[in-house]
């Protein structure tokens, strides 16, 4: 395809962007499925042993690498990282592959001098359910005095372990920086592939074996397996700020130097990096104005759209299927761009896609809470407190802003024992529904259990779906009131017969699109299918170009137009969702590749008018960095 052909295909009614072809086939937009079989992959970990100023475990020495997974074995009992026949189809991930085993995993640092961990002397024991719940979650802010000094003594004594130790604090946060920070990897020689437990359905299960060995930690070094973690209640308006708890600097073992300062007594923006960069931080004990009012609204919408609008569905609300190989749909991408391109090479997709709990709110408070960056006329580096990245070069957004070193505060493990509660109050107030595929289901990943005897476990997703066989619930009081059920959205713009007539397009637009802040690209025409029995539309971006180690967000709306696109958030009826990674390193540096998938049939109802059979896609850049769209969006039935 040429690229005048290309445009024929591809304009834009407001700003650059294009619309994609329409869903029928036509000579001119062609698309067409490929199938492709792959060879077995061998999967790879990267490990050494360094610690920093702050006696932080860099990454994990030869008897701490089983607490990150038993030789490896975070992949080990994976189905569908190695090889099968994988159908790319715009939706659909992949199939179910072969299982990985520890007779595929290897562990190799060809970047740093140090050596690989032996394989471990120790084979795991199979999880066993718990046979009572002896743990109530509570929230952060209404914790005793009592309470709180005995979750102070336990973190105190986790930092006291020597970081040799499995259940150390700085071992526990070392398995999330090499979990999350490209350290585990499968193929290097040939492809040198990064494995991550964020961008997919891993994301939610991982999480919660992570926090419930962590926590059953803390209580046996404090000696009372009552003990449950508390959580950052950020959901609810009364926990809208970082807990006091954890601000006090004097002798707190709770408190991290490296969160951004000026946010921590300020009420949280669910929704961050929207807002203006010059607007106004909102104190938490300050006036309850309306301009307090507002932001607590649109946390608790921010919220609604996460479980409720933009959730409906294990793949809407934990993310789409992890696939082996990356490179599956390359052949039908680079295919359909040279076609459009002229013969240029299309970027890879990789396929990542996160859900809407992974997303939303979690991604905001990442960064929210991690430092904004060096001090004002500096340049990152050990001097100016940066923690160092896989791909060797120091990033100042730590510590909960950068995934390397997320689980260096304390903070972070009551931040995701929230996200955990929100999957708890998913799957059982709002009757969502994990996945039915035993490739989820069956995947396994080991963690050290025991302080007095550390011994390796093994345990896969199914035996974490009920908290009750983890041995803990969250408070039930906290779950009576959900202010956020009650979030009621309101239009930006007139829809239906009082809308105003959409432009007509008058720019023509070439791949990729290159997003700015503050340039809306609005892709008009965009064909929306009959919605189909049994199925919901989804609208997918896919072929996203960004860099990791900065900060990335777009929003995605439906028939707004240009000019007030800027003002789009999640209390929006036309908001559809947005794309927004916590920053990361890349080893070898360079940028990934992504997508998004938002399910949107309620936006569809309530933005199209009668006879309607396209919308325009509006996309809302909202961060610095440019981030490059390859792929024309699509709404799909699936």
């Amino acid at each position: 395809m040429n690229g005048a052909m290309a445009s024929a295909c591809a304009r834009s009614s407001v700003v650059p962007a294009a619309p994609p072809a329409a869903s029928t086939k036509s000579s001119a937009c062609p698309s067409k499925k490929a199938t492709a079989t792959f060879p077995r992959r061998t999967v790879w970990c990267r490990a050494a042993g360094r610690h920093d100023d702050d006696g932080h475990l860099w990454l994990p020495r030869r008897d701490v690498l089983t607490s990150l997974g038993g030789v490896a074995a975070g992949l080990v009992g994976y189905p569908g990282l190695a090889s099968g026949a994988l159908e790319a189809n715009p939706v659909e991930s992949c199939r179910r592959g072969d299982k990985v085993n520890d007779k595929l995993v290897e562990c190799t640092d060809p970047n740093r001098e140090y050596p690989c961990p032996p394989p471990s002397p120790v084979r795991p024991v199979d999880f066993k359910p718990e046979g009572a719940v002896r743990r109530v979650r509570q929230p952060a802010h209404l914790l005793s005095r009592e309470y709180q000094e005995k979750y102070k003594e336990a973190i105190a004594k986790m930092k006291a372990l020597p970081a040799s130790h499995p259940l150390s604090f700085a071992a526990q946060a070392a398995i999330h920086q090499a979990y999350c920070d490209g350290h585990y990897r499968y193929d290097p020689a040939a492809k040198n592939r990064p494995f991550d437990v964020h961008f997919s359905w891993i994301f939610a299960p991982w999480h919660r074996m992570y926090i419930y060995f962590y926590e059953k930690a803390l209580g046996q070094l404090i000696g009372d397996d009552t003990f449950a973690l508390p959580y950052w209640n950020w959901d609810a308006p009364a926990g809208m700020v970082v807990p006091p708890l954890f601000r006090d600097s004097f002798a707190n073992p709770l408190y991290d130097r490296n969160r951004e300062q000026p946010r921590l007594d300020k009420v949280v923006d669910l929704d961050f990096l929207n807002a203006p960069d010059d607007a106004p931080l909102i104190p938490f004990n300050g006036p309850k104005d309306d301009k307090y009012e507002q932001l607590v609204y649109k946390n608790l919408c921010t919220i609604y759209q996460q479980q409720i609008r933009g959730g409906r569905g294990a793949r809407a609300f934990l993310g789409e299927k992890l696939c082996s190989d990356t490179d599956f749909r390359l052949k039908e991408i680079n295919e359909r761009y040279k076609r459009r391109q002229g013969g240029q090479k299309a970027k890879r997709d990789k396929t990542k896609s996160q859900g809407s709990l992974e997303r939303m709110a979690h991604t905001a408070l990442h960064v929210w809470v991690g430092r904004s960056g060096p001090p004002e006329g500096k340049t990152c580096s050990a001097d100016t407190g940066g923690v160092l990245g896989h791909d060797g070069a120091f990033n100042c957004n730590n510590d909960m802003g950068f995934l390397g070193s997320s689980g260096r505060d304390p903070l972070f493990y009551s931040h995701h024992a929230n996200v955990d509660r929100l999957w708890h109050i998913w799957s059982t107030k709002l009757g969502g529904e994990g996945f039915r595929d035993p490739e989820w289901l069956d995947a396994s990943f080991v963690f050290y259990d025991g302080v007095e005897s550390p011994r390796p476990v093994s345990i896969k997703f199914r035996d974490v779906l009920d908290t009750r066989n983890l041995g803990y619930t969250y408070d039930a009081e906290s779950e009576e009131d959900l202010p956020w059920l009650s979030c009621k959205l309101s239009p930006l713009v007139p829809h239906g017969k009082d809308s105003p007539p959409r432009p007509s397009p008058r720019k023509m637009l070439v791949y990729p699109l290159s997003l700015a802040k503050g340039e809306v690209v609005v892709v008009a025409a965009v064909a929306v299918p009959p919605k189909q029995p049994g199925q919901q539309r989804v609208l997918v971006i896919q072929g996203v170009e960004y860099d990791p180690t900065a900060e990335n967000k777009f929003d995605v709306a439906i028939n707004v137009p240009g000019d007030q696109a800027l003002k789009v958030g999640p209390e929006n009826s036309e908001y559809a969702g947005s794309f927004a990674v916590v920053p990361s390193s890349k080893a070898g540096g360079g940028t990934l590749e992504g997508r998004i998938t938002l399910f949107v049939d309620d936006v569809l109802d309530d933005v199209m008018g009668d006879g309607d059979t396209t919308v325009d896609v509006v996309l809302v850049p909202r961060t610095d960095e440019e981030i490059k769209v390859f792929l024309p969006p699509t709404i799909q039935n699936q």
